[in-house]
């Protein structure tokens, strides 16, 4: 493993019932910007017939997954989203994104979450909620439920915050073990790879966050496991010893 890697992770430690609304989002927020320039970046080397093939694949997929953030959003089903209202208990919870990307929220209704960024989630609540109590002060945090597998401290899926760094994930997680191996590690979105091994390593150096780098919920981070030569060593000299005693059966018939 790189030294930076294992320095980055030594230093991280730790009632209307009404249909859906679909939310009107600022176009031009700092965030969506952000994201239009990385994809524009990203489709600009996927087109340079100097990059290898390889290269350029990954930077195509990279700019498609953030077209689909501008285009439907970041929230997906299981989202958990804690809503805290002042002086107002009956609408303050943690609530999970339901199937079609809403949230339901007490005298609220339905809220549509397509569409809408993690840094845009205050302010289309704080509009919605706005609808039914004059001046509200709200609090809003969100949770990704992320699956960390492989040769990690304590697998398992868990609930992160989208401002945690990739590093401090893992640790989250239990850290690495002694046969971990994070310049093997990927991403795994469903039956796709999401991240590349190369591509985690670059994350990971550069302590990217969850947010930043799309992650949702159901994503699964497989933590690479060191391959030990020497474990194989007596299968390998089992089988060299069964294929000389054949030899040599053969060669007396």
């Amino acid at each position: 493993m790189r030294p930076t890697l294992w320095l980055s992770l030594s230093v991280a430690l730790v009632a209307h019932a009404a249909p859906a609304r679909a939310q009107q989002v600022a176009p031009n927020s700092n965030a969506r910007s952000a994201l239009e320039s990385r994809a524009a970046r990203a489709e600009s080397v996927a087109a340079l017939d100097s990059e290898a093939a390889t290269a350029r694949a990954e930077r195509r997929a990279e700019a498609n997954a953030l077209r689909a953030r501008l285009r439907d959003g970041d929230f997906h089903v299981g989202d958990r989203i804690t809503v805290s209202v002042a002086g107002e208990p009956t609408m303050s919870n943690t609530y999970t994104v339901r199937s079609g990307n809403v949230l339901e929220i007490p005298t609220v209704g339905e809220v549509s979450l397509h569409g809408v960024l993690r840094s845009e989630l205050h302010d289309v609540l704080l509009h919605e909620i706005s609808r039914y109590i004059k001046q509200p002060e709200i609090q809003v945090t969100m949770l990704v439920n992320v699956g960390i597998l492989g040769a990690i401290g304590r697998p398992g899926f868990y609930g992160v915050a989208p401002d945690a760094a990739l590093t401090d994930v893992l640790m989250t997680a239990g850290g690495p073990t002694g046969n971990t191996d994070l310049a093997r590690s990927r991403i795994m979105r469903g039956a796709s790879e999401f991240a590349s091994p190369d591509r985690v390593r670059g994350l990971l150096e550069a302590n990217t966050t969850i947010d930043q780098l799309g992650l949702q919920s159901g994503d699964q981070i497989i933590v690479g496991e060191r391959t030990n030569r020497w474990q194989s060593l007596p299968l390998i000299v089992s089988i060299v010893s069964v294929l000389a005693t054949t030899a040599v059966l053969f060669s007396h018939r």
